[in-house]
């Protein structure tokens, strides 16, 4: 079994190479050819779901960056520190009574002329066959005041070796629900603004909200901000992403199976979306047999959010850990959650890039934080 990864721009590939399987690749054909079949005997359909196939496929693509970008960059949409938290808690209040209702979505603030950002990232994580993450040590090194205390941000949300899922105000503050960072401050009138609970929401990151979610108070919200640079702009429409407009991602970074099966085996089956999130199509004749093909779209404001938070130099596919599913409680069938994901995910493969999937040079007329465009991934795997 082999596989490899190309980089698509609409009908330009940019990016071909092999990938790496790990040992999680080897245990998951153990699972398969230890499980008992004797499960489906069983009338309790929770326990007889063991034997679905689904738990034994291809299940979620995520991105990762170096540990250098969670938790050493003083540049980097991670960066907490005093003089941050006093600029956005103050451009916060100044804003209009109708946007003080809800935490800062992003939280962060791009270069005054939104040029090309280059993140640091430090230097990814060599290609390891052993690997169970795709990085680690990334827990954000932030810390700040919080229920009369100082309090780090690692400690209630611990980085698990990739980028998250917190900028949405929906995922972030129901994460938080329960938290040290859910607080909001009265500002002493009729209005709220966001203390720990937006600012826990900017470090952590990744990805930016979706189109349908949009509209000024987003718009106006929606901002990004670099180390030391406090300089308000408004990053607009092209900070909209995939991810979050259709649910596919949870908090955690997993991207979702969408959608399985070969088109031309059924009269009308069509390939979804790479925008929908991940899709599977095996092949259906002599020339492809034996190749099983998974895709995935990221949106320009997918890329030019997650370049801030360090970029992507780690992709990774997974499959459902059904030991850890079943320890956490869980039982088959696993469906998909954004917030509270029943379903435990075990590295199968990994692919390291040397170069930022997210990087782009300034054209002369548009500045590239504003010029990104939509980028296809096609992983596939050959197993004959």
């Amino acid at each position: 079994m082999r596989g490899e990864v190309e980089i698509w721009q609409g009908d330009s590939l940019l990016y071909t190479e092999p990938n790496m399987l790990v040992d999680g690749a080897g245990e998951l054909l153990a699972e398969i050819m230890t499980v008992s079949p004797s499960l489906s005997a069983v009338e309790d359909h929770a326990t007889s779901s063991i034997l679905d196939s689904s738990n034994y496929t291809i299940q979620a693509i995520s991105f990762g960056t170096g540990s250098d970008a969670f938790n050493k960059s003083t540049r980097n949409a991670q960066y907490l520190n005093a003089g941050k938290i006093e600029y956005l808690v103050d451009k916060f209040e100044t804003l209009a009574a109708g946007y003080r209702t809800g935490p800062v979505t992003t939280g962060i603030q791009n270069e005054v002329d939104g040029s090309s950002y280059i993140p640091d990232a430090g230097l990814p994580e060599w290609p390891n066959p052993t690997s169970r993450v795709l990085e680690h040590n990334t827990s954000v090194a932030a810390t700040f005041a919080g229920s009369g205390v100082d309090v780090a941000v690692s400690s209630v949300f611990p980085g698990n070796g990739q980028h998250v899922n917190f900028l949405p105000s929906s995922i972030g503050s129901g994460m938080m629900e329960a938290s040290v960072f859910s607080s909001t401050e009265y500002d002493g009138s009729t209005q709220y603004y966001p203390s720990s609970l937006g600012l826990a929401q900017s470090v952590l990151g990744a990805f930016p909200i979706g189109s349908s979610t949009g509209g000024d108070m987003d718009r106006a919200t929606s901002r990004v901000m670099l180390g030391e640079d406090f300089t308000q702009r408004d990053v607009g429409n092209k900070t909209y992403g995939f991810f979050n407009e259709v649910s596919s991602m949870d908090v955690s970074g997993f991207v979702n199976m969408v959608m399985s099966g070969s088109p031309g085996t059924t009269t009308g089956y069509a390939m979804s979306s790479g925008a929908s999130g991940l899709c599977v199509s095996g092949g259906i004749d002599a020339t492809n047999s034996g190749t099983v093909e998974y895709s995935v779209m990221l949106a320009g404001g997918d890329l030019a959010t997650v370049n801030l938070y360090g970029g992507i130099y780690h992709l990774g596919l997974w499959t459902i850990d059904m030991k850890e599913s079943l320890l956490n409680g869980n039982t088959p069938p696993f469906a998909f959650s954004v917030l509270n994901n029943p379903r435990k995910y075990k590295l199968f493969a990994r692919k390291g890039l040397s170069k930022n999937l997210c990087y782009i040079n300034d054209d002369g007329a548009t500045p590239g934080f504003d010029n990104h465009t939509d980028l296809t991934i096609k992983w596939r795997l050959h197993f004959l």
